[in-house]
């Protein structure tokens, strides 16, 4: 199907994003059950990362990444705001919440407007939907 790729580099791209978030404000909070969770919500990160880039390949296509000014800006941007923060902890839920509600608007976006996928691929966007729900939903007890 025509749309398949591009989702697939979509869903690559929304969730390697995710995960260089993560991995850039984990060290900023010492608190154990919240790093559990950005740990927890960076393996499923993972999983679907891996499962469009095997997709991709199946496909014959070549993976794309996310753009490094792009992510170093983002880095940059988010340590800074989280090192100004007095509650370390509560800045990144802030931050987790408006990249998962970006990641969300955005695979809605996608699902909507690419018309009909391959059911693996379908699968697999709206698995990263419902993560990027439940990311939301764990995130805010620590706000």
């Amino acid at each position: 199907m025509e749309n398949d790729i591009p989702m697939l580099q979509e869903i690559r791209k929304t969730t390697q994003m995710g995960c260089y978030g993560i991995q850039t404000v984990m060290d900023e909070t010492l608190n154990r059950p919240f790093r559990n969770a950005l740990r927890s919500q960076m393996n499923e990160y993972e999983e679907i990362f891996n499962e469009a880039d095997r997709l991709l390949k199946e496909r014959g296509a070549e993976p794309k990444n996310i753009n490094f000014l792009a992510r170093y800006g983002s880095a940059m941007s988010s340590k800074m705001r989280v090192r100004a923060s007095n509650e370390p902890t509560a800045k990144i839920a802030e931050l987790m919440l408006q990249g998962n509600t970006r990641g969300m608007i955005k695979s809605m976006h996608n699902i909507r407007t690419m018309g009909v996928l391959d059911p693996k691929v379908s699968c697999l966007s709206n698995r990263l939907l419902q993560t990027e729900q439940n990311n939301i939903d764990q995130m805010k007890q620590y706000l």
